[in-house]
């Protein structure tokens, strides 16, 4: 778990780097406050997932997919109750934080099932 959240330190380093650049330069009339909000979240959400994640695997290795299927459907319809909601409370900033939203999930999903898939080929080797 160490070694995970020193991993995801370094992404959300890298995440909050591109994204000044990026919103400091060609799309700053699109940047708004919720952003760098929006990275933590996707963090502090990753870190704790994870560590549910390796529970799961370490205790029940022959029902660890049902329940890692399981767990990412209720991360993913946490993920889409908090964007909707978002986009209800402040519809005129509705499409740039979507937009920023599905990236910053797409970025922190797949190193999330990069790291458990190590982690699962290697505790089954």
């Amino acid at each position: 778990m160490k070694r995970f959240i020193l991993q995801s330190t370094i992404l959300t380093i890298i995440v909050f780097i591109l994204g000044a650049v990026v919103y400091s330069t060609f799309l700053q009339q699109y940047y708004r406050l919720i952003l760098p909000f929006t990275v933590l979240f996707f963090y502090f959400v990753t870190n704790l997932v994870h560590a549910y994640l390796l529970k799961i695997a370490v205790k029940s290795g022959s029902r660890f997919t049902s329940q890692y299927m399981a767990v990412s459907f209720l991360k993913m319809f946490f993920y889409l109750a908090v964007a909707i909601l978002y986009a209800l409370l402040n519809g005129a900033y509705a499409k740039i934080f979507l937009g920023n939203f599905l990236v910053l999930y797409a970025i922190y999903t797949a190193f999330e099932v990069l790291q458990i898939s190590k982690f699962v080929r290697q505790k089954n080797s």
